[in-house]
């Protein structure tokens, strides 16, 4: 679950500043670059769900544009919360001490909560890279930012596709381990799938770290009838057991999910059970896309892609490079204000993004995404046109 590895001159430095081996003093002193600080979960289980490479990507390609504001360079700092919520306060802190005026997050609410707690008395705008967390902009909304859609949204797409394929019946799999994302996003697919006139029989718990889903599987299988579809808000490589597991007992019930999914690691672990698997996701690399040129230009620069949050890193940094240029200002309050104001931004994942009128939850178009003879396709792309609210102010415009 470690994050791959990377190195490139510039990346080194900023890997050598974020233990504190360049004086911090002389970086936030420094006139000629905008430092921009990530509270990174750059290892433990949380590290394929952010993206250090991606940030520093697509700092690389701005600086070598000829930077912000008339030729100001963008400086990135990180440090590593190891996944650990008791940590995310303090990296956070650290990074605005060394001049961040920005910070971006790592991908769970309870991870983003403690380092919006610090940037909150300084303005400064917090941005998660790869939450979906709705309760996130909902507990500090003054400074707090997704790049991803919100899993209200993601879930309501997952159920209107469901519901175009026929799908009557469905069942929901709750996990308390992976805070609001395990616990919510399924219980948003199912009042969509409702609402949309589904019906959902049940639910059943999971834990996450499981390597046995037996018990599971066996009274998937011993139901009579079984649901038209199962929903989980996995995260890999627990997904990959389960659909592994599912297919080898010979229970083919179609499985669908939201980004948790979307790591080429699935792929490997399910083996042929991945092809009972449907996902939302934030895009998808094909030929003439923006993904796919960021996707290019990186791996011409050396990065290594991991998986779709890489994109997103990069989405960030677009989203701060445009408040800093519209503000005209490097002022943690300037940028925040701008942010909130964005309409329609093109962006690397989806397209556009809109902040304006939503809160810190963004307004995106979505990819759904299947498996088949072993590689991720692209279905289509939704814009769900009824979302539940949750804590979001992210509901579809007429």
């Amino acid at each position: 679950m470690t994050m791959k590895r990377w190195m490139k001159a510039g990346a080194l430095l900023a890997l050598v500043a974020s233990f504190g081996l360049v004086a911090s003093s002389e970086l936030a002193k420094a006139e000629d670059e905008i430092i921009l600080g990530y509270v990174a979960a750059a290892t433990g289980e949380l590290a394929p769900y952010g993206s250090v490479p991606g940030v520093q990507c697509m700092v690389d390609i701005i600086n070598d544009q000829g930077g912000v504001l008339g030729g100001t360079k963008l400086k990135l700092l990180w440090r590593d919360m190891k996944s650990d919520p008791a940590l995310a306060g303090t990296a956070a802190q650290e990074l605005i001490d060394s001049g961040a005026v920005v910070l971006f997050g790592p991908p769970t609410d309870d991870t983003l909560i403690p380092a919006g707690m610090q940037a909150l008395p300084h303005s400064i705008p917090v941005i998660s890279v790869g939450s979906t967390q709705v309760q996130w902009p909902a507990a500090i909304p003054e400074i707090a930012y997704l790049t991803p859609y919100g899993d209200n949204a993601a879930a309501s797409a997952a159920a209107h596709y469901a519901r175009e394929q026929g799908l009557e019946t469905a069942y929901l799999m709750i996990s308390h381990d992976i805070g609001s994302y395990s616990i919510a996003t399924p219980r948003f697919f199912g009042e969509t799938f409702e609402h949309l006139g589904g019906k959902v029989l049940g639910e059943m718990n999971w834990n996450w770290g499981t390597t046995d889903y037996s018990p599971q599987v066996t009274e998937f299988a011993a139901m009579d009838p079984r649901p038209d579809v199962i929903f989980i808000a996995f995260i890999m490589p627990d997904g990959g057991v389960f659909a592994r597991q599912m297919k080898a007992a010979g229970v083919e019930i179609p499985l669908m999910g939201t980004d948790g999914w979307d790591d080429p690691v699935f792929l490997e672990i399910a083996g042929k059970g991945a092809e009972l698997v449907t996902f939302t996701t934030h895009g998808f690399p094909s030929e003439g896309t923006k993904l796919k040129w960021f996707y290019d230009e990186c791996e011409a620069r050396d990065f290594t892609i991991q998986n779709i949050f890489f994109g997103l890193g990069g989405e960030s940094v677009e989203i701060v490079r445009h408040a800093i240029e519209t503000a005209g200002s490097s002022d943690p309050a300037a940028i925040n204000a701008e942010i909130k104001n964005i309409e329609n931004l093109p962006v690397v994942t989806p397209g556009s993004i809109t902040f304006k009128g939503y809160g810190g939850v963004p307004l995106k178009q979505m990819t759904m995404v299947t498996v088949r003879d072993g590689a991720f396709v692209p279905l289509t792309k939704i814009l769900p046109d009824w979302v539940p609210a949750g804590d979001s102010e992210w509901v579809p415009k007429p």
